[in-house]
């Protein structure tokens, strides 16, 4: 996990093309980037792991309810604030890069979702996802829901 925190980050900071999405969704919809994977059951191991390596400086584990967890990290100064200016951010809310995996039950088992992006809060008091797809990324989040005992879509 810690591993996909280093390289999410390099990916991030190293790409130049950007995608913009939100919302939530199921299997085979996910956002670019995304993987998913199918549990037998509730994957309690993967959830308590991907908070418990969310120990860094800058790093926050936020857990909205049972089904989420996600790791934000603060970015360096200058990336946070080529981030701000690049989307029409605050200063008063950080700019955050986000590793979450979310979950949902449906008829074929448990649906996690591992995704990446940077959330930047905007003036307006909305935020953006700013996406920057990167198969080194997507490839090392679909290993990490293989290793923890899914089978990735």
């Amino acid at each position: 996990m810690r591993r996909s925190i280093l390289l999410l980050i390099l990916g991030l900071t190293g790409c130049a093309q950007t995608t913009t999405s939100g919302g939530s969704f199921g299997a085979g919809n996910q956002p670019a980037g995304a993987q998913q994977a199918y549990f037998e059951g509730y994957p309690a191991g993967l959830f308590f792991a991907a908070g418990a390596v969310c120990d860094g400086p800058g790093q926050n584990v936020v857990r909205p309810d049972e089904n989420e967890v996600r790791c934000e990290s603060l970015p360096d100064p200058q990336t946070a604030a080529a981030l701000i200016l690049q989307f029409d951010g605050t200063v008063e809310d950080l700019p955050r890069f986000v590793i979450a995996f979310s979950g949902l039950e449906d008829t074929a088992g448990y649906l996690v979702t591992a995704d990446s992006y940077i959330r930047v809060p905007l003036r307006d008091g909305g935020a953006q996802q700013v996406r920057f797809p990167d198969e080194r990324i997507e490839a090392e989040l679909s290993r990490l829901l293989a290793d923890a005992g899914g089978a990735p879509l």
